[in-house]
Formats: structure tokens, C-alpha cells, sequence
């Protein structure tokens, strides 16, 4: 599909280890997307939160409920490539919860309901679409996601070793600033996995680089 539906389409993908199985009350099962994950898509998309997209200031209204329940609803807005381009979402939780044992308080509940809001507001952009739209309940759907997005972290940390490279063969011989470099990309590596021989053919190649005290 194109025009129209491209932004959706390129958002409604979800990554399926982002995902995790919900049960609620009433026999009521589904599938949720981790909040930051949402974040994420947006941020490939549009750039860093604040640049190239945003939360607006959210309102937050505490309602009285049943049983001395007390409930909090979050109405907020997102922007997307231009602050004038706006969506809203409203998201809700409980402050005051009945249990059992008694009345809870959750101070938690305000930044619930707020990140409940955003990521309300986000579905309207076609983010996680297709957990929204039931797909994630066939197993062929989400075998197919599983493969897709594997190759596409395949090929992100093929660029990654290349990048490595390319950056390790611009510094100069016995350049020392090359290994704070190398140091300061240690979480990096590990974020996209890479492997031993990966690390160790990088390795090599920084060492070959260093003065020879600090290669010592």
C-alpha cells in the first residue's frame, strides 16, 4: 500500500519481543506493546523526542469512583514533523484501588495514566497497528514479524561492524584518542550483539592503531 496508509504501514509493524501477553478480569486476554518501544518507532521515524516530534503538556482530571476508589484520567497531545501536526489520546488508571485487604494507594497512577495517554495518542499514526488490529493472535503473523525484524537488526549490525571500521581505519597511527573511542562504544557493541570474533577482529584492529606503550 502507498500514499495515504504509508506512515501507518511503515508504523503499524511491531517487533514481536517487544510485545508481552496481558490478562485482565473477566477472561479478557490480548497482546501490549512495551511504552518505550512506541517511543522508539516514533524516534526512527520522525528523530529525537522534542526535535522531530513531541508530547505536549498533559491535563489530568482525579474522578471520585465506587467503594472509595479514586481514578485518574490523562488527556495529552503528541506532535509529529511539525508542532502544529497534533493527535490526542486519553488514558486512565486508579490512585485509590479496593482490594481485598483494603483500600491501596498507587503513586504510580498518575505516570500510568500519562503514559496510557501517549500511547493512545500514538495508535492514531498507525503505531502497533497490527497488535491493535487483532493480527498478533495468528501465529503465522507474528512468525512472519519475528523474521522480518530479525533481518532487519541482521543488517543493522552489519552496518555497524562496517561503520566500526571505516572509523577505526580514519585515525591516525598511535593515535591515543582512538581508544577512549573504542571504550565509549563498549554498550553500543553490546546492544547489537555482536559477537566474539565481531569484537575481536575490531579489537585487532584498534590495537594496530595505538601507540605502542598503550598497546602494551
Amino acid at each position: 500500500m502507498s500514499g495515504k496508509t504509508d506512515l501507518w504501514d511503515r508504523l503499524g509493524k511491531t517487533d514481536p519481543k517487544h510485545t508481552k501477553p496481558f490478562k485482565r478480569s473477566g477472561g479478557f486476554s490480548g497482546t501490549s506493546i512495551k511504552p518505550i518501544y512506541s517511543y522508539r518507532r516514533m524516534t526512527e521515524e520522525f528523530g529525537p523526542c522534542g526535535e522531530g516530534w513531541g508530547i505536549n503538556e498533559p491535563t489530568f482530571q482525579v474522578v471520585t469512583g465506587s467503594d472509595g476508589e479514586v481514578l485518574v484520567y490523562c488527556t495529552v497531545s503528541i506532535w509529529h514533523g511539525t508542532k502544529d501536526k497534533t493527535v490526542f489520546g486519553v488514558g486512565g488508571d486508579k490512585v485509590v484501588v479496593k482490594q481485598s485487604s483494603g483500600l491501596r494507594g498507587d503513586d504510580e497512577a498518575f505516570k500510568k495514566a500519562f503514559t496510557d495517554g501517549v500511547t493512545n495518542a500514538l495508535k492514531l499514526l498507525g503505531v502497533g497497528a497490527d497488535v491493535h488490529m487483532g493480527l498478533f493472535d495468528d501465529d503465522k503473523y507474528v512468525n512472519t514479524m519475528k523474521a522480518e525484524f530479525s533481518d532487519e537488526v541482521d543488517d543493522s549490525r552489519d552496518r555497524y561492524v562496517s561503520d566500526c571500521k571505516a572509523k577505526i581505519a580514519g585515525f591516525p597511527d598511535q593515535d591515543p584518542r582512538i581508544l577512549p573511542w573504542w571504550d565509549g562504544e563498549k554498550q553500543v557493541r553490546r546492544d547489537f550483539g555482536l559477537s566474539n570474533d565481531e569484537v575481536a577482529v575490531l579489537k585487532d584492529m584498534v590495537i594496530a592503531k595505538l601507540p605502542k606503550k598503550a598497546a602494551a
